[in-house]
């Protein structure tokens, strides 16, 4: 699903410029936006500019395509998988995971432009010194099983 975290990450981009009322050009950032309108150049772009306007609309629709990509990869049944072939879209490696649908959740609510608490922490203050916490301890007891071939050797473990 890093297809999600990479659309979710440009409409968080997206809700910056729009609070902030400007998007900036660098030196650093110019090959990015120079793929979205050629003839841009460093500059901080109001939010009333036609560039302003330009830019972030296509960056929209760029990661638009991310959402539509894990859309067209995403089988019937729902299941994200945590990475797909990009030449047949099947899945690869672990399905169901968690932080798949965590991720498409992300993107979903940031497309929409809901900004987390965190982005607003304020009177946070970090402590002077870190002071270990090692919370709540519970006893537990593991029973191994295991079976293992060694040089023609079988040996069995509890």
């Amino acid at each position: 699903m890093t297809t999600a975290a990479v659309a979710e990450q440009l409409y968080d981009a997206l809700t910056v410029w729009t609070q902030q009322g400007s998007l900036t050009v660098t030196g650093t950032s110019l090959a990015f936006f120079n793929q979205f309108l050629s003839s841009v150049t460093a500059g901080t772009y109001a939010s009333s500019t036609p560039t302003f306007t330009t830019l972030t609309s296509a960056v929209r629709t760029f990661a638009d395509g991310f959402l539509a990509i894990n859309a067209k990869r995403t089988p019937a049944n729902g299941g994200l998988a945590e990475q797909f072939d990009r030449n047949n879209g099947s899945p690869l490696s672990a399905v169901d995971l968690t932080w798949s649908y965590a991720s498409a959740l992300t993107a979903f609510a940031a497309r929409k432009g809901v900004v987390p608490a965190s982005w607003g922490a304020q009177g946070l203050v970090v402590p002077p010194v870190c002071n270990k916490n090692p919370g709540p301890t519970v006893q537990v007891t593991f029973n191994v099983v295991a079976t293992t071939q060694l040089g023609g050797l079988s040996l069995l473990l509890n």
